[in-house]
């Protein structure tokens, strides 16, 4: 029974003992509490989520007929371009570009009509001086966007200047629909000689309104396909078929026969009446739409179901604890060992009634104290200083903290009985470290990462921590069990390895 309670005497030994050691560094403590909160203030003031603006210049030259376009379009394209003027001297462009003086040069593609009537799109050549990957791609997305927007532009322009040709043409169906009643009156009457000469003058209408409308019909006839509109009993579906019936009825009343017996001529003067009237509508109907829409006629909205959006502060928070959390653990756990090492305790362990067990629980149950102190003060901060949002459950968001604290302390004891000095167990912490920032999701989604390379961010607790957190955090959802099995796996297996070292370290030589 003596020898049942002298374990936990001797084991908390070292909670007051390693208590006392960090509290002798308060510096290091207010350091450990402000500096990671204060690190985060000032990310998310500084942080502004906008893209980020090109001082553009332009290469084109003299007597391009796309010159006077390019210096009408880049000062309306958006606060990402700023226009940095237009030049002739492609190599005087260039040589801005890598002085600095601008950051992107584009190059207008020279004789872009004859280009175009070869069936090849002509290029805007992009040139930049980045040599960070990501802004590369930026800038290769950053073209493909504005040069959509020039086509999208030059488009529009192609079908207002169809609507304002369909929009002249009113006068010309309206005549056409007059010559047709005209003509329909006069066979009524049996007067052919006026019905032959009311025919002639709707020929003539039709012949004119075949020539005005065939072209601008033929974008909404597009537009409509594209909508996947039917061109089965929609007048406006199909108006260039509507004028080819409106020719085959004219051309049926050219020979008006002379037997007196007019109903067959009379029934298609009614009809083309009819097709007419429903094509000055479908016209109507097209110039009153808007080129804008019509170029494009679809576009997105992104609409989140979740129950919170933070904003990039409350986004990054649970990360960036998780990260301190584990770094703390881990620099404290990797001095421990190497301290009592260098500073003799070692040699009295092994004289000692006391097992290495007792030891290794004694340092877990210290530093999971100061930490879980820590956290919770870092978490006042984050939660009513920043604002950072708590969906979940208090219960849950402590048990992933707890997990997390026990798998590092574990990375940090075995560095300390692995290494030498104290200078090699903080390099190899600060490599935890590095690895963890690389490996660990906080800045770069796993998904982005080869599925050999993932295996190392599974192998840290701070991957298991910062998706946890966000969990529990942000979506208010309770945590994969998955991922809580894991780091338990991990602290437990770190805590095994420590304990065979910790036992071998204390051999009696």
């Amino acid at each position: 029974m003596r020898n049942l309670l002298a374990a936990p005497v001797r084991a908390s030994a070292f909670l007051s003992k390693e208590i006392y050691e960090i509290l002798r560094q308060p510096g290091l403590i207010l350091t450990l509490a402000l500096g990671p909160f204060l690190i985060l203030l000032l990310f998310g003031v500084g942080f502004t989520n906008r893209p980020r603006p090109f001082r553009t210049l332009f290469v084109a030259p003299v007597s391009d007929t796309l010159r006077q376009q390019i210096e009408a379009y880049a000062t309306t394209l958006g606060d990402s371009l700023i226009y940095e003027g237009i030049t002739n001297d492609e190599a005087a462009a260039k040589a801005q570009l890598r002085q600095g003086q601008v950051d992107l040069v584009i190059v207008v593609p020279s004789d872009a009509e004859a280009t175009i009537r070869q069936s090849q799109q002509a290029v805007f050549t992009l040139y930049h001086n980045e040599i960070d990957p990501l802004q590369a791609s930026y800038v290769n997305y950053f073209g493909q966007i504005y040069v959509s927007e020039v086509n999208r532009r030059l488009v529009a322009q192609m079908v207002t200047s169809g609507q304002t040709e369909a929009a002249t043409v009113h006068d010309e169906v309206a005549a056409a629909h007059l010559a047709a009643t005209a003509t329909r009156t006069a066979l009524e009457k049996g007067d052919a000689a006026g019905a032959q000469q009311s025919q002639a003058e709707l020929d003539t209408q039709v012949s004119a309104l075949e020539l005005a409308v065939g072209a601008s019909v033929g974008v909404l006839r597009g537009v409509e396909a594209t909508l996947g509109q039917s061109a089965e009993g929609d007048s406006s579906a199909d108006l260039l078929a509507q004028l080819a019936a409106i020719r085959q009825g004219t051309n049926a009343l050219n020979h008006v026969s002379v037997d007196g017996d007019y109903t067959a001529e009379v029934a298609q003067a009614a009809a083309l009446e009819t097709q007419l009237g429903e094509l000055q509508t479908a016209l109507t109907e097209f110039t009153r739409i808007a080129p804008d829409v019509i170029v494009s006629p679809f576009r997105s909205e992104a609409h989140s179901v979740a129950d919170i959006v933070p904003n990039i502060t409350g986004f990054f928070a649970p990360g960036v604890l998780a990260l301190l959390l584990q770094h703390v653990a881990v620099t404290f756990g990797a001095l421990s060992m190497v301290r009592e090492r260098t500073q003799g305790t070692v040699e009295l362990f092994r004289v000692a009634p006391i097992t290495a067990g007792e030891v290794l629980v004694g340092k877990y149950l210290s530093y999971l104290l100061f930490g879980g102190l820590l956290a919770a003060l870092l978490t006042v901060l984050l939660r009513y200083a920043l604002g950072v949002p708590m969906a979940g459950s208090w219960l849950a968001f402590a048990l992933v903290l707890g997990l997390l604290l026990f798998a590092s302390l574990g990375i940090g004891l075995v560095i300390s009985l692995l290494s030498r000095s104290e200078s090699q167990a903080v390099q190899l912490s600060m490599l935890v470290l590095l690895a963890s920032v690389f490996f660990s999701g906080i800045f770069t989604s796993l998904y982005l990462l080869l599925p050999a390379v993932r295996i190392v961010s599974w192998m840290l607790p701070v991957t298991y921590g910062i998706q946890l957190l966000q969990t529990v955090m942000l979506r208010g959802a309770l945590p994969d069990w998955r991922l809580l099995a894991g780091l338990a796996a991990i602290g437990l297996g770190l805590f095994i390895t420590a304990w065979a070292l910790t036992q071998r370290l204390m051999a009696r030589r």
